[in-house]
């Protein structure tokens, strides 16, 4: 019985050791080892965009409750025409976003962030393409999940509405927005993405 309990004991000890490197080691190799340069390179065939950002920091709780941080993240039109910019962005999710590609929003935070709302002479947001050539085969994956399960709150929202033809533009500061997980999901449907599953 003792031989069988100091089993029991060396099987949890190395799980806790496992979990604990996981929570601490783990994030910062991640971090370390994030090449951004290499990301925003792919996002402008996968997305039809170029995104950039100065910083990314990941941490896992003990709970696993996962936190990427990233600081200065811009938006852009192939023509480098902005789209969106937001000083900072936390994103607390699972391990399972980093592991896999799945992506559980469980919370999302947005800090000072401007948006370009640019309306074509034909009458179609530019935006209304990004979904049609979204293709992440760039990152090695056919398709990516998002899963909406908490709520997204902006702080210091700054809207610019631009009509090309004839040319007009008015902007719109609001201090907070704040959208629930079922708006997130059901925008998200709505864009009908390629290569994109939304639960």
């Amino acid at each position: 019985m003792s031989n069988y309990k100091n089993v029991i004991l060396i099987i949890i000890s190395i799980i806790l050791f496992i979990y604990a490197g996981f929570i601490s080691i783990f994030p910062s190799f991640y971090t370390k080892h994030f090449n951004i340069n290499d990301f925003t390179q792919k996002m402008l065939p996968a997305s039809g965009l170029n995104v950039t950002f100065n910083d990314i920091d990941v941490k896992i709780k003990p709970n696993f409750k996962t936190i990427i941080n990233l600081k200065e993240l811009q938006v852009s039109y192939p023509d480098n025409q902005p789209l969106f910019r937001a000083r900072t962005v936390e994103l607390i999710t699972t391990p399972s976003s980093i592991i896999s590609k799945k992506f559980k929003i469980e919370k999302l935070t947005l800090n000072n962030v401007k948006y370009e709302d640019l309306v074509l002479p034909s009458g179609e947001n530019k935006l209304a393409f990004f979904p049609s050539t979204f293709d992440p085969s760039v990152f090695k994956t056919k398709k990516i999940t998002i899963i909406p399960k908490g709520n997204i709150y902006i702080k210091g929202l700054n809207i610019g509405y631009t009509v090309a033809e004839p040319y007009s533009y008015k902007k719109e500061d609001l201090r907070e927005a704040e959208y629930s997980a079922y708006q997130v999901k059901t925008f998200l449907e709505s864009l009908n993405f390629k290569n994109v599953i939304i639960k």
